[in-house]
C-alpha cells in the first residue's frame, strides 16, 4: 500500500468524550454516561467532544466524482487471484481468546476477478451493528453502496470502541485490541475476496467516527473516512497517515474536542482555514489541501445526530477516490 506522507505537525491538547449513538434514529449518549463535557486521554489529550469545521478539502483531487465500481486500474487483493469468497450475513471469529463479530454485505452483481472498494461502517459507543444495518432512512449505507462497494459492518468489544467506564489507563491497550481487529478484517476479506487496497474506507457516528478517525491516523490502508460527531481517540505523534476526510458535527453539539478533531485532519492534510461551497448544501471544501487528501466540512442545524444528507455525501465523497 502507498503511504501518505506527514505533511506537517501540530500540537494538539485537546481530545474529548463523545455522544455516542446508539441504536436509536436520534443518535444516543454514550452507554457509559459520557457526555460532551470532556474526558482526559489515557495518553494526556484531553478529549474534547467534538469539533466542527473538520472537514474535506478539494485539493484539486476531485472535482469529477468517479463511478463507483471496481476498475482494472486497481490494486487488487490476493482474493482477486484465488479468493474462495465469503457468503454475505453474519461473521464470527476468535481474535485474543475473544470472539468478535461483523455483517458483510457484498454488491450487487460482486466479480471476483476485479477488485471492489471496501466500507467499514462502526456503530457508536453503546450501539451495535444495527445502527448502520438498515435498508430504508438516514442510515441506509446498505442501499447506497449495494452497486459499488463490499460493506462491512464492524462491532466493538462490548459495544464500546472507548469504556468511559474504565479507567484511562485502559484506553490505549484497547485501541492496539481494535486495531488488530481490523487488520483481521482487512487480511481475511482481502483473502477471500476481491478488494480494492486503494480504496478501503472507514465512517461512523460518534465514537464510531472517533474510531474512524484512529484508522485513518495509524493505518495506511484507510484512503478516506466519513465521520459525524467525533472526537480524538489517538495521539498525535503515533499517527503513521493521512486520510481524506468528511466531516459532519451539528450545532447544537459543536464543542472544542469536536473542533479539535476537525482541525486536526484539516491541518494534517495541509489544507487552509479558507473555504468555498460544495455539494451537498451545508458543506464546504477547505483550501490548499494536498490534492491526494480533499478535507470536506458539513455543519449541520442538529444536535449529536447522523444529519438525513449524510449517508449520501459519505457515498458520494468515498468515490472520488475509486479509480
Amino acid at each position: 500500500m502507498r503511504g501518505r506522507a506527514l505533511l506537517f505537525s501540530f500540537s494538539l491538547l485537546l481530545a474529548c468524550g463523545d455522544d455516542d449513538g446508539g441504536g436509536t434514529d436520534a443518535g444516543a449518549r454514550d452507554a457509559g454516561g459520557a457526555m460532551d463535557a470532556g474526558e482526559a486521554d489515557a495518553g494526556g489529550a484531553v478529549d474534547g467532544g467534538g469539533g466542527d469545521d473538520a472537514g474535506l478539502a478539494d485539493g484539486g483531487a476531485a472535482d469529477a466524482r468517479m463511478d463507483a465500481g471496481p476498475d482494472a486500474g486497481s490494486t487488487g487483493s490476493p482474493g482477486c487471484v484465488d479468493g474462495a469468497g465469503l457468503e454475505e450475513g453474519e461473521h464470527t471469529f476468535t481474535l485474543e481468546d475473544i470472539e468478535r463479530r461483523y455483517l458483510l454485505y457484498l454488491p450487487t452483481g460482486y466479480d471476483g476477478s476485479r477488485p471492489w472498494p471496501l466500507i467499514f461502517a462502526l456503530h457508536g459507543n453503546g450501539g451495535s451493528v444495527d445502527y448502520w444495518d438498515r435498508t430504508s432512512g438516514d442510515r441506509n449505507i446498505r442501499g447506497e453502496v449495494e452497486d459499488g462497494a463490499i460493506l462491512v459492518i464492524a462491532e466493538a468489544i462490548d459495544n464500546a470502541w472507548r469504556d468511559y467506564d474504565m479507567p484511562r489507563e485502559t484506553w490505549p491497550p484497547r485501541i492496539e485490541q481494535e486495531l488488530r481487529y481490523f487488520d483481521h478484517l482487512k487480511d481475511e476479506l482481502g483473502e477471500a475476496l476481491c478488494v480494492d487496497e486503494d480504496a478501503i474506507f472507514s465512517m461512523g457516528f460518534s465514537g464510531g467516527g472517533s474510531f474512524s478517525g484512529v484508522l485513518g491516523c495509524r493505518r495506511e490502508y484507510v484512503r478516506a473516512i466519513a465521520v459525524g460527531g467525533s472526537v480524538i481517540y489517538f495521539e498525535e505523534e503515533d499517527c503513521v497517515s493521512t486520510p481524506a476526510a468528511w466531516i459532519t458535527i451539528g450545532t447544537e453539539e459543536l464543542t472544542d474536542g469536536r473542533a479539535a478533531y476537525r482541525d486536526f485532519f484539516r491541518d494534517r492534510a495541509g489544507c487552509d482555514a479558507e473555504s468555498s461551497a460544495t455539494d451537498p448544501d451545508p458543506c464546504v471544501a477547505y483550501a490548499g489541501c494536498d490534492p491526494a487528501t480533499p478535507v470536506h466540512y458539513c455543519q449541520h442545524p442538529g444536535g449529536h445526530v447522523w444529519p438525513d444528507f449524510g449517508t449520501e455525501a459519505a457515498w458520494a465523497f468515498f468515490r472520488r477516490f475509486v479509480e
